[in-house]
């Protein structure tokens, strides 16, 4: 399918527009923001982008000889239709597509797998896939994140199985026919609880019954989804009653040791919650007819996933990591993993669009006013994406929310001097985990290079 893709620099979009691209079909897109990671990548392979701004797919059509009948136009529930490019697509005819939509051809098309979920589906999408490629399976895949080893967020193989992260933020989880189906926990995100429930609940029933329903026994939330569904759920989970279960936990600074049915597993990825997410994907491979041998070897060569509590850097001592965490249960869980390996942390987090923070701002202001007297907190400016929400919150409210239960919680309304006051006080043995889904990562950067010039000074 030619396809023009509105917004293409996201990352779904992105790993969809590549895998079309590599199947030999006509592809573009437009973007806000064309030097973004993704926007480069595809460039890098020959896929024209354009400025968002209504000349894009004119410009697609004559480049390429098209019609308006001979490509769709693919977008996003977050491109509305004041965006140019839409205004541009109704006027010249082009049928419109959710990215969801064709998402859901190409995975119903194969043996699917897929990973739902609050937090964690990302990483376990990645070893999935990678567990699969490992074993020689070549499986395709689409997934909300770069996996390190193979330096790409998407690729179509051409073995039977397609594993992709599956979405409910925007309730599109219901259109896929998994074989295998995976929820690694539910928490308020950008829906309630019994809204979540019920998308999952109906994901599993549209699950095939010669698969997999498979849930994270140590999420009361999750497990309640046996009792909402018509077919047989399987867990994992540290918990006795487990059906994939590890046992002998040892994590580390940088992994994290466990065994299932005496076979020893070892994974490059700190934290409790990374041995249930690997845990899952070892349950979903074991349905795929590997053995446990096989999935060890994997997963001990497995490199991580970039931006998933991701090592930048060190220098004198300070550890800066970059993690995606970008809502409550996330932003729970990286901290949890960064205090297993520092003395002290510097958190910053760039809250994710005025929507989902409001939405989620009584759960983020009780994650931050339950850190710790040796942790210190700086909220950045809360991205903001476009369009016409209602910006109505900001980090500064949140953080004299914060500041009320939690002293060691900041708003300076400036990068520049969260980097400043980070790297004169960090000292050997702290780490500086840097959280958000969007830009704030290139501070991390910063900070590594002010940490010596701060030594310097001090000699």
């Amino acid at each position: 399918m030619n396809a023009f893709f509105i917004g293409i620099g996201g990352m779904g979009m992105s790993g969809l527009a590549r895998i079309l691209h590599c199947e030999g079909f006509k592809v573009a897109g437009s973007d806000r923001n064309l030097d973004g990671d993704y926007c480069r990548r595809l460039q890098e392979l020959g896929v024209r982008i354009y400025p968002q701004d209504g000349k894009g797919p004119e410009l697609f059509m004559q480049q390429c000889g098209l019609q308006a009948s001979e490509f769709k136009i693919v977008k996003s529930t977050a491109v509305e239709n004041q965006v140019p490019d839409v205004q541009t697509a109704e006027k010249l005819g082009v049928e419109q597509i959710m990215r969801s939509d064709l998402l859901a051809m190409m995975f119903n098309a194969k043996k699917g797998i897929a990973i739902g979920g609050t937090a964690g589906k990302t990483t376990t999408t990645g070893l999935v896939a990678w567990i699969l490629k490992h074993a020689g399976r070549e499986p395709s895949c689409a997934v909300g994140g770069i996996m390190a080893g193979l330096d790409t967020n998407a690729f179509m193989g051409e073995g039977p199985h397609f594993v992709i992260e599956a979405d409910e933020s925007d309730g599109s989880i219901v259109k896929y026919r998994p074989w295998i189906s995976v929820v690694t926990n539910i928490s308020r995100d950008h829906k309630t609880l019994d809204e979540l429930k019920q998308l999952f609940a109906t994901f599993f029933d549209n699950t095939d019954d010669t698969g997999m329903r498979l849930v994270c026994a140590d999420d009361q939330h999750a497990m309640s989804l046996a009792e909402m569904c018509h077919g047989r759920v399987s867990t994992y989970g540290l918990k006795a009653q487990a059906d994939f279960r590890a046992t002998d936990v040892r994590i580390d600074t940088d992994t994290a040791e466990f065994s299932v049915d005496g076979v020893r597993f070892s994974v490059r990825m700190p934290g409790e919650h990374n041995v249930l997410n690997a845990l899952a994907a070892i349950a979903t491979a074991r349905t795929c007819g590997l053995s446990l041998e096989e999935i060890a070897a994997a997963l001990h060569a497995f490199p991580g996933m970039k931006r998933r509590f991701e090592k930048v850097g060190m220098v004198n001592g300070v550890t800066v990591i970059d993690d995606f965490a970008h809502n409550p249960a996330e932003i729970a869980a990286a901290v949890q993993a960064a205090r297993k390996a520092s003395t002290r942390r510097f958190i910053v987090y760039q809250p994710h669009g005025f929507g989902p923070t409001s939405f989620t701002r009584d759960d983020l202001i009780e994650v931050f006013s339950n850190l710790k007297e040796n942790e210190f907190l700086f909220l950045d400016d809360i991205f903001y994406g476009g369009g016409t929400v209602s910006r109505d919150i900001t980090s500064e409210e949140i953080v004299k929310t914060v500041r009320q239960r939690f002293k060691n919680a900041f708003y300076t309304g400036s990068r520049d001097e969260i980097v400043a006051r980070i790297s004169a006080e960090a000292e050997s043995g702290d780490m500086v985990l840097v959280m958000g889904a969007r830009d704030i990562n290139v501070i991390c950067r910063q900070i590594l290079d002010r940490l010596p010039a701060r030594q310097k000074c001090a000699a």
